[in-house]
């Protein structure tokens, strides 16, 4: 059998996260492991895991920052402690359908050359209703989520490139643990996520479910500021500056490209999609 490990990581998260947990032990596939890391919470987010923990039949280790490490650089040590076969990345407010580990399970155990599995989402606002997000579309053909599964089988996750570059977010992934090597560590200018996405989609191949298997939440509180109804001028001007400030440290999308070609040259796995390095060699002439 193919264990799944959760990467679950915490920070504040109290108001959203009993539901998230809930959602953990209600899988058709019960998770061989969660490993928690909590980035120096200041409510009860410890300790409603650690109840958690004692109430559920698998093993959740708990680590606890000692000092805060943002959201990047903690999903990159989660990840790095898993020692299931293939990893999920977890985020603390939102809920997962209770087929998602066996579904994406199911895509690693019948087709061995698959390293990703990414899958479709509902939206949903903070009190878990129903939220009216964009309708996405993808490349430069702007196909739908429905057409993305055989888009992904000709060639991985070019339909991303285009129009301009695109993240999928960590809560729709799972990999298998034989590319964390890879993978860490993370260019810290970027979400892990995409990092994940374009890494992997170079290095092996990927598979798209369209079924949404999360709830996606979004609130006010939301690291990656996807509530469009909510970008005030204030919003867009402390954007400005965070990105200002990235590109001051050298964290820049220039660098981010930079890295991947780097980190895929110093990889000991083919490369299983060469057209996918000449797009991200475009995306740095653009930039």
């Amino acid at each position: 059998m193919i264990r799944a490990s959760i990467a679950l990581c915490t920070y504040n998260g109290e108001q959203f996260l009993r539901e998230q947990l809930a959602s953990l032990v209600a899988q058709t596939v019960q998770p061989f492991e969660v490993i928690v890391c909590d980035d120096r919470s200041s409510d009860s987010s410890v300790a409603l895991v650690r109840q958690f923990a004692e109430k559920v039949s698998f093993p959740v280790t708990v680590f606890e920052n000692k000092r805060n490490l943002g959201y990047v650089k903690n999903f990159e040590q989660a990840i790095a402690r898993c020692n299931g076969d293939v990893i999920f990345f977890c985020d603390q407010d939102d809920i997962w359908h209770v087929e998602k580990i066996e579904r994406c399970l199911e895509v690693f155990d019948t087709n061995p050359d698959v390293g990703l599995v990414l899958h479709g989402f509902n939206w949903v606002d903070q009190d878990g209703a129903p939220y009216p997000g964009p309708c996405e579309r993808y490349g430069e053909e702007r196909l739908s989520a429905e057409q993305l599964p055989q888009a992904f089988e000709g060639s991985s996750i070019e339909v991303f490139m285009s129009p301009y570059p695109r993240a999928w977010c960590g809560c729709m992934m799972a990999f298998r643990r034989l590319f964390v090597t890879d993978i860490v560590p993370i260019f810290p200018g970027k979400g892990h996520d995409d990092w994940v996405l374009k890494l992997l989609g170079a290095l092996t191949d990927v598979r798209f479910l369209v079924d949404p298997l999360v709830n996606y939440r979004i609130h006010a509180s939301n690291l990656n500021g996807r509530d469009v109804s909510k970008r005030t001028m204030s919003y867009r001007w402390h954007r400005f500056l965070f990105k200002a400030r990235r590109v001051m440290s050298g964290h820049s999308k220039r660098g981010f490209y930079d890295a991947i070609l780097r980190r895929i040259g110093q990889s000991a796995k083919p490369v299983r999609y060469p057209r996918l390095i000449q797009k991200y060699r475009d995306q740095i002439k653009w930039l």
